[in-house]
């Protein structure tokens, strides 16, 4: 009997030592798990405040470009005087710089060919302004193309009581 305790108690043993063994593996893995997650979260609070950082930074960044754009001296947004002129003028507010643009554009005359307020033919095709600037409340900076040849004008207009613009081109050049 007592060699059959004392199996007992030896067996008793080596399992116990077995469990206490494995429950302090498992207690040092938690803790290695804990601290990679601890580091982890850490690290991703670091990129949050990183992030948010560099959004400010791009909101900055916006408003310096909106402020360059906006306080272009020879543009229409850019020039309140101008912008004041044509409201009280005309008794309406409205964006200016777009509505010129726009009543420029509509000269290109797609069925007869050329736009007639520009001062050369197309060579390579109909001649028709493809973009512009409003520089004031009387210049506006135009370019054309008949998609080979292309060149720049500078065009006046002027706005009657009735709505109706009158477009005139001051200068012009053609590159070759």
């Amino acid at each position: 009997m007592k060699k059959k305790s004392l199996y007992i108690i030896v067996f008793l043993l080596i399992v116990s030592g077995y469990f206490i063994y494995n429950s302090y593996n498992l207690i040092k893995d938690l803790k290695t798990t804990e601290k990679t997650l601890k580091e982890t979260n850490e690290g991703y609070d670091n990129n949050i405040q990183y992030a948010i950082q560099l959004e400010d930074s791009i909101s900055g960044f916006k408003n310096i470009i909106d402020s360059l754009q906006n306080g272009d001296r020879f543009s229409l947004p850019g020039n309140p005087k101008s912008n004041a002129y044509l409201n009280q003028t005309f008794n309406k507010e409205q964006n200016w710089d777009i509505y010129l643009k726009d009543k420029l554009l509509k000269t290109n005359d797609k069925q007869t060919g050329d736009n007639p307020i520009i001062p050369y033919a197309g060579m390579a095709g109909a001649m028709q302004i493809d973009d512009a600037k409003v520089l004031n409340h009387r210049w506006i900076i135009a370019h054309f193309t008949d998609g080979s040849y292309q060149g720049e004008m500078l065009v006046r207009y002027d706005i009657d009581k009735n709505g109706h613009i009158n477009f005139r081109v001051l200068d012009q050049t053609l590159y070759k």
